[in-house]
């Protein structure tokens, strides 16, 4: 809504500046006016008395100023609201702009600002992983020093130890006989998890292979019974083509002899119009014909009727003369000569009637050959009609009748196409039938072939798993012998190194506890991880005799054995 408001009406006009005292300045007598003098000296004043006329034209013009002020004010007030109604359009839609580029730049400052916090973050953490970069890499010496003499040491055991026998090792004794235990354990468990697995394959083949029946029984029924759904289909499919092509001959048929009843009854019309145009033509000639025989015989009564006026006026005459016949002799002249008069008159009558018979039998004399020419014009023109008549319905009827063999024609090779059609079908039905037959057959064979074949894979693969079981087992008896073997020479070794003679009072501390009585504990002192990694070292010099001075390869290669690693075929578990 655009508010007009309305200014305020012009103020009156200020009053006149004085003429005399101080002025604007603060100064007196700053004010040059022409004449000024007292007012009772003002020539203009007494004027102005002396001329009301000269003040009313002043006033009036003064009012038509104010009046065309006052339209002018109005028109430049409804021009600026004009003018402000577009300004204020302008400045809608330069502040709806400017919001929007102060909520753009708004979002671009946050982004700009997160950009630069972000930014900022970084550059700290950089500087905190740069200032913190010294004592970690200390840190990192350390741990890739310690990590380097672990991997010396580790590396230095193991060429330490590594070729030391596992037979010259006694403290592995009761491991290896808990191992043997525990290995004969397995092998039996091994066995009967065997024995177990083979009677339930067993047992599982017998279901597979009765499953497997059952399916082929369900299989064979299936297909059987589809063959048979098929069969009746086809059966059912047969008779409706059947059905449906008696059906449509019998349409055929129907719909022939309707045609052939249209068409006769066509033929019928067109004959039965034929004969009506043939009837009105002869009633119309026949009408024709009456009206001039009509015609003639108003002739011939006019004529009588001539006659008999002229026989009554000849004896209308006969009787006025034999009534005058009685009466005077001027009566008599008179009518003598009336009659005389009268008898002129009626031979010029006659005359002329005799004139008039005779023209007219002469005109009817000389017309009849036209009459006869017109009518037999006519004649000719209805017969000639009547002939092109005949002939258009001959025409029709020949052309109906070729129409209706052609049809017949027509029909006929249609119903001889359908007939090869149907026999093509038929055929193709036959062929259909035998080729499915021959590809049921095929399939019958293809997949009793196939299941043969599967049959004997089968037993050809369960035949190759009882010899890699055989083989398998073959090889674990194997195995066993050559542990066995190796355990015994094994044992034997231990034996011959226990039952040796020692030179020695210092002797390893494994071997007096063996010969002291070996109780052996629930858990081996040797079962920790750095238990055997820590080397034992001997006596001092100072405290060993002489004689003990060098070292005991036996003392030694069973201290280098408690380290050893337990031979991986036997087992890869520690006790």
């Amino acid at each position: 809504f655009i508010v007009l408001i309305m200014e305020p009406p012009p103020a009156a006009p200020r009053e006149p500046p004085p003429k005399d005292g101080i002025g604007p300045r603060g100064l007196p007598e700053t004010y040059h006016v022409n004449g000024s003098r007292p007012r009772f000296d003002c020539p203009v004043r007494e004027i102005c008395k002396k001329a009301p006329e000269f003040g009313g034209e002043q006033r009036r013009g003064a009012i038509n100023t104010l009046k065309d002020l006052k339209d002018t004010q109005y028109n430049d007030f409804f021009i600026r609201c004009d003018r402000r109604s577009l300004i204020n359009n302008v400045a809608r839609r330069v502040d709806l702009c400017m919001a929007s580029y102060q909520e753009d730049l708004k979002a671009k400052r946050q982004r700009l600002t997160a950009l630069l916090t972000a930014e900022e973050e970084k550059n700290i953490r950089l500087f905190v992983e740069q200032a913190q970069a010294g004592a970690e890499a200390v840190w990192q010496e350390k741990k890739d020093r310690l990590a380097y003499l672990l991997a010396k040491r580790k590396k230095e055991h193991e060429d330490k130890y590594r070729d030391v026998p596992i037979s010259k090792c006694v403290h592995v004794q009761p491991c290896l006989v808990k191992m043997r235990s525990k290995e004969s354990q397995e092998g039996q468990l091994y066995q009967m998890k065997e024995n177990l697995a083979k009677k339930m394959s067993e047992i599982e083949i017998e279901k597979m292979w009765h499953a497997v029946a059952l399916k082929e029984a369900d299989a064979l029924a299936a297909r059987m019974e589809v063959d048979a759904m098929e069969r009746l289909r086809r059966e059912q499919e047969c008779a409706k083509y059947s059905k449906d092509l008696i059906a449509r001959r019998k349409e055929q048929k129907r719909k022939e002899q309707e045609l052939l009843k249209e068409e006769s009854k066509k033929l019928k019309e067109l004959f039965e119009e034929y004969k009506r145009k043939e009837e009105a033509d002869e009633r119309e000639r026949q009408q024709k014909k009456i009206q001039a025989g009509e015609e003639r015989k108003a002739a011939i009564r006019e004529r009588q009727e001539t006659l008999a006026k002229q026989q009554a006026e000849a004896k209308l005459i006969n009787d006025t003369w034999d009534s005058l016949s009685f009466m005077g002799i001027m009566d008599e002249k008179n009518k003598e000569d009336l009659r005389k008069k009268k008898a002129r008159e009626l031979n010029i009558c006659n005359k002329h009637i005799v004139e008039l018979k005779e023209e007219k039998a002469r005109i009817m004399e000389a017309d009849d050959p036209l009459f006869e020419a017109e009518a037999r014009k006519i004649q000719d023109a209805m017969d000639q009609k009547r002939c092109q008549e005949m002939m258009r319905a001959k025409k029709i009827n020949d052309e109906a009748r070729a129409g209706v063999k052609e049809q017949i024609k027509e029909n006929a090779a249609a119903r001889a196409k359908e007939t090869e059609a149907h026999r093509e079908v038929v055929q193709y039905q036959r062929q259909l039938g035998a080729q499915l037959d021959q590809l049921v057959r095929h399939r019958d064979l293809t997949e009793a072939q196939a299941r043969k074949l599967f049959q004997a894979q089968l037993l050809q693969q369960i035949q190759y798993n009882k010899l890699i079981k055989k083989r398998q087992k073959q090889e674990d008896l194997d195995q066993r012998k050559k542990c066995m073997m190796a355990a015994d020479d094994y044992q034997n070794e231990i034996t011959k190194i226990m039952c040796r003679e020692f030179f020695s009072d210092e002797i390893h501390p494994f071997l007096r506890k063996m010969y002291s009585g070996l109780k052996m504990q629930e858990k081996c002192p040797c079962s920790k991880p750095d238990y055997c990694a820590v080397p034992v070292r001997g006596p001092k010099l100072g405290d060993m005799p002489k004689t003990s001075q060098q070292p005991n390869p036996t003392e030694n290669r069973s201290e280098d054995a408690g380290n050893k690693v337990v031979n991986p075929t036997k087992s890869s578990e520690n006790p």
